[in-house]
């Protein structure tokens, strides 16, 4: 009985088809289980890319605390950005991840962002009483992929938009 339980575990681990309610408590499981990520956004047509701490907010909002720089001159320009987090890499076929797609907003045009914050920071002492210098990323997705080929090697990607599921095999080629 242990085995069968275990290996259903392992299945469901996997990249076995999952109904949105499963993919999306999959993928909140997996966001709130990190908090370190990669933000790319694109600033004149150049895309960029900075390390980010983020934590979640209500319907799957993620929230960005920084001091700066310019992702926020690149959201003000365009907010559609990529966040991505993901286990260590070890190598291609081996990786959990998730990629949200989305809209940003910043403080820089929303002061109520920092509020808003504040109510789902694990640590809101980061934010309090930091006035003019901490600045907050909201980001609303739109798609959010999920990865998980830990166990398999499958590199199935399934795709959450909205309450659809859209399913994304990578036909990758075998070298021997």
């Amino acid at each position: 009985m242990q085995y069968l339980y275990k290996e259903m575990i392992e299945l469901k681990d996997s990249n076995v088809e999952m109904s949105p309610i499963e993919l999306k408590g999959h993928i909140i499981s997996f966001l709130k289980e990190h908090k370190s990520a990669s933000l790319a956004t694109i600033m004149d047509n150049n895309p960029r890319c900075s390390p980010v701490q983020y934590f979640m907010g209500n319907d799957m909002d993620i929230y960005i605390i920084s001091a700066g720089g310019d992702k926020f001159k690149a959201i003000e320009e365009n907010p559609n950005v990529c966040l991505l987090v993901n286990t260590e890499y070890i190598n291609y076929r081996k990786i959990k991840g998730v990629q949200v797609f989305g809209d940003a907003s910043t403080s820089l045009q929303n002061n109520n962002l920092i509020a808003e914050a504040m109510e789902h920071s694990p640590e809101p002492y980061l934010i309090e009483g930091q006035g003019e210098s901490i600045k907050v990323i909201k980001i609303k997705p739109n798609s959010i992929v999920y990865l998980n080929s830990l166990n398999s090697g499958n590199r199935t990607k399934q795709i959450l938009e909205q309450d659809r599921i859209i399913i994304k095999e990578d036909n990758l080629i075998s070298i021997h």
